[in-house]
């Protein structure tokens, strides 16, 4: 667990007031355009945007981010596509899944990308239906599927008829951390206590050597994404021990509440109790999912 949490390169990256800020706003960022592609309107609105995630090494001959959005039963994939070959012009751009490993899903549409932009960017869409306010999972393995038309050096005009290509990209992961965003709640106390007492599930972690408990409390609350409450994101100078209070919703509109208790030894290993209350013991197991996978 400690080697995958990340590690904050200073305070103000890894605060989490602009870490929440960031997640809303990428979402809001993603609406306008989603909203403006027809074959998207019956989806309804996007619960959650995710980061973007490279599929392609960096000095590849494509450039290629995907960007996940959930929706109630579905998930769109976005593909930002570059060219950055000047002798080619690629066209009919798509992304073929295969999901084996990702069996709850199902292809249900592509939106393909007429041409690649020469170091520009241009999108492709791959609509995944999943079990409706599911948080299906698995491993979305990708193919970039395109036609190439070389360009003749002596009219820069590119051939008529071209070939079929494809590209194997980076496998993409769906997680439990996809499915659960951020929310602001005004009585921490309060809105656990009406939570059912049976939801509850608790366990211990071991989180590693660490510089002191701001730097572990601040890659848990990045792992998780949700938004810390009254305050507790901040550890006081030289503390030992520090309790975090976060709140989520789920797709779905469900809420989750987690109490962190931290502490670190003269050694600096760091242990956490991590306990979740939230509208079904599934959605509180979900939430140790994702912490024992990181």
């Amino acid at each position: 667990l400690h080697d995958a949490l990340p590690t904050s390169t200073s305070a103000a990256s890894g605060a989490s007031a602009p870490t929440s800020a960031v997640k809303k706003s990428t979402t809001e960022e993603y609406q306008e355009l989603l909203k403006s592609l027809p074959q998207l309107a019956s989806l309804g609105n996007v619960f959650k945007s995710c980061e973007p995630v490279r599929l392609t090494e960096e000095d590849t001959e494509y450039n290629i981010f995907a960007i996940k959005h959930v929706y109630d039963s579905h998930i769109v994939v976005q593909f930002n596509c570059t060219n950055t070959i000047s002798e080619q012009v690629l066209e009919q751009v798509t992304v073929v899944m295969d999901l084996a490993d990702a069996e709850e899903f199902e292809e249900e549409s592509v939106i393909p990308l007429d041409v690649m932009p020469l170091n520009g960017v241009g999108q492709t869409f791959t609509v995944l239906r999943r079990p409706e306010n599911s948080w299906a999972l698995g491993k979305l393995v990708n193919i970039l599927k395109f036609k190439v038309k070389e360009i003749d050096p002596s009219t820069g005009e590119a051939e008529e008829d071209g070939y079929e290509d494809e590209y194997q990209l980076e496998d993409l992961e769906v997680t439990p951390a996809d499915y659960i965003k951020p929310i602001v709640i005004t009585n921490f106390r309060k809105s656990w206590e009406e939570l059912d007492p049976e939801s509850e599930k608790a366990d211990e972690y071991g989180l590693g050597q660490r510089d002191g408990l701001q730097e572990a409390v601040e890659a848990v609350i990045n792992t998780l994404g949700m938004q810390p409450c009254e305050g507790t994101e901040a550890v006081p100078p030289n503390a030992r021990s520090h309790t975090v209070l976060m709140a989520g919703i789920f797709v779905g509109y469900q809420q989750v509440l987690v109490r962190m208790s931290f502490g670190i030894d003269a050694s600096n290993q760091v242990a956490m109790k991590l306990v979740v209350r939230a509208e079904s013991p599934e959605i509180s197991d979900a939430v140790h999912q994702i912490i024992q996978s990181a």
